[in-house]
């Protein structure tokens, strides 16, 4: 087999691929034998078929079979050496009189190019922005720390605020309606009021539709579909059998090592600044993808490079069936091709900067998730072997790994753009960062139509 280049224009090349009958001989010959020895046909015994018999019936679609394998193996190895950037996939010229017995088989495969360009990240100056966090906003971490840690207190009767009521609940004026136990936060109610001063034993009547003001938390405490809920309109009886509030944790030792740790933190003090570093942190990956996203729309409006766009059309149009004409494909591929630019940039970054994803990475990446999860839950240690036994777990689900591996991608991405862009910071409040961001979208979607 042999195959050669031939430029056809700057951004497509035409592969011709010869293929001599000496190349899948053989291959075709012990397909044939195989078909021979299963092949049950009438008037034959099994295995006895003559092979001129066999050839008959057989021997084109074994020529295509083979062909066609040594073709798909061929181009891919002849890409790969050669080291051709293509987008898409080859597209065979079709050859209608092609004679399948000739010594010499010759195909024809129309190629796209990816463009020549370069990509320098010195050159890019992005906008980013640090949001810095209050005391305002540490106080609210801390109350939820302190809500969240804290204990179930019984009381003798409702009170303002947030709190949690066992009930029974008994539909009036019918024999078989609800009747069952279930809970009511009296953060979600609408009638609240009706409830503040109620003590064990009391009895609330209301109509249904009237105790929440959304109507999905009607369906999941009466254990009603949507469509239950929307018909029902009847009057509820409820009798208050226990009445709870979740008392907030004090704010000491015992609290900072819930959160953290044992002794990770030694006062007050040192509990809130690391409060205010992790929040600052997590809003960190929030203004990372802003900063990635303008870069990104920076990148596409200064990288010029022109796309083999009419072959691309052409290619969509015979790889989909949805498309009905070349003009359909065509107005496809203008939606796509702002992606497609991207992909492009981003594989000469990769080249140029090296940015590859090892194994070892997503390991660790998925470690420190894992980690993560465990500390929102109070759990802040775990054997090694425990940890190790999860993340390889984790691991085994392939598309969690391509999720893991994407995002190591992603962060590796980030961090080349920090050390060679220049990045313009500018520090902001996160009520601030919320409005930018609003305004970002509003002017997005305008842009778009």
């Amino acid at each position: 087999m042999n195959i050669t280049q031939n430029s056809k224009e700057a951004l497509t090349a035409m592969l011709t691929v010869t293929i001599e009958k000496s190349d899948y001989a053989d291959k075709v010959d012990k397909a044939l034998n195989n078909y021979r020895k299963n092949a049950t046909i009438k008037g034959f015994r099994k295995g006895q078929v003559p092979m001129s018999f066999v050839k008959k019936q057989y021997e084109q679609s074994a020529i295509y079979d083979e062909v066609n394998q040594l073709l798909q193996t061929g181009i891919n190895d002849y890409i790969q050496k050669e080291k051709i950037a293509i987008l898409g996939n080859p597209l065979p010229k079709v050859n209608e009189k092609m004679d399948w017995n000739a010594d010499e088989l010759v195909f024809e495969f129309e190629v796209g190019l990816a463009p020549e360009f370069d990509v320098d990240l010195k050159k890019l100056s992005v906008e980013a922005y640090k949001v810095n966090v209050g005391d305002d906003e540490v106080q609210k971490y801390v109350d939820n720390f302190a809500e969240r840690f804290g204990s179930m207190k019984s009381l003798d009767a409702v009170t303002e605020g947030k709190v949690n009521i066992k009930v029974q609940i008994k539909e009036l004026n019918t024999e078989e309606g609800i009747d069952k136990e279930s809970f009511l936060f009296t953060e979600e109610l609408a009638n609240a009021k009706d409830f503040i001063g109620k003590k064990i034993g009391d009895v609330v009547v209301v109509n249904a539709q009237k105790l929440y003001e959304d109507p999905m938390s009607l369906e999941s405490t009466l254990g009603l579909t949507a469509e239950e809920v929307a018909d029902f309109n009847g009057d509820l009886e409820i009798t208050i059998k226990e009445i709870t509030v979740m008392e907030p944790s004090a704010i000491d030792q015992s609290l900072f090592d819930k959160v953290y740790g044992e002794n990770a933190v030694a006062d007050e003090a040192a509990f809130r600044q690391k409060i205010k570093e992790e929040a600052e942190k997590m809003y960190a990956k929030e203004t990372d993808k802003q900063m990635m996203n303008d870069g990104v729309d920076q990148l596409i409006k200064d990288t010029q490079f022109d796309l083999p766009n009419e072959f691309l059309a052409r290619w969509l149009l015979s790889t989909n069936d949805k498309f009905d004409s070349i003009e359909a494909a065509e107005e496809q591929l203008k939606k796509e091709e702002t992606g497609l630019r991207y992909q492009l940039i981003e594989s000469k970054i990769a080249e140029k900067y090296d940015l590859k994803v090892e194994f070892a990475d997503v390991e660790a990446a998925m470690k420190n998730i894992i980690l993560e999860q465990l500390k929102m839950y109070g759990q802040t240690e775990m054997p090694e072997e425990d940890l190790q036994r999860i993340v390889q777990s984790s691991l085994q689900n392939q598309q969690e790994f391509q999720r893991m591996a994407d995002q190591v991608f992603a962060d590796k991405l980030t961090q080349t753009f920090k050390e060679n862009a220049k990045i313009n910071v500018k520090e902001v409040t996160f009520d601030a960062f919320i409005e930018i961001m609003e305004e970002k979208h509003k002017a997005l979607h305008q842009a778009q139509g």
